[in-house]
């Protein structure tokens, strides 16, 4: 998915699951409103506590960690949608600070 199309979905206020799996200090300098902090450095941590009938948009800065997180969610059941090209393609406002889980 586009982020484009994640933010047309958010402007219509479709509810979404937004996953960011940046580390925690990236999160802080800047993430989507209402995102959940799930490093993927931790996925072990958190892979297992999620509700698997929800469905989980997954981001990074770029695409790459948050592809590599979408294998592992969808190995263990998860509906998950990646971003493409992460956060750096995000045509919408970023909030700072919190950890928003």
């Amino acid at each position: 998915m586009k982020a484009s199309a994640l933010k047309r979905q958010m402007d219509f206020e479709v509810p979404v699951n937004i996953v960011d799996v940046r580390e925690r200090d990236e999160f802080q300098e800047a993430h989507i409103a209402g995102a959940a902090n799930y490093p993927l450095s931790e996925i072990t941590e958190w892979i297992d506590k999620l509700d698997t009938d929800q469905e989980y948009i997954v981001l990074c800065r770029s695409g790459a960690r948050s592809t590599q997180a979408t294998w592992q969610m969808e190995a263990k059941g998860y509906k998950v949608v990646n971003i493409e090209d992460g956060l750096m393609s995000w045509p919408g406002e970023v909030v700072k600070g919190g950890n928003e889980q």
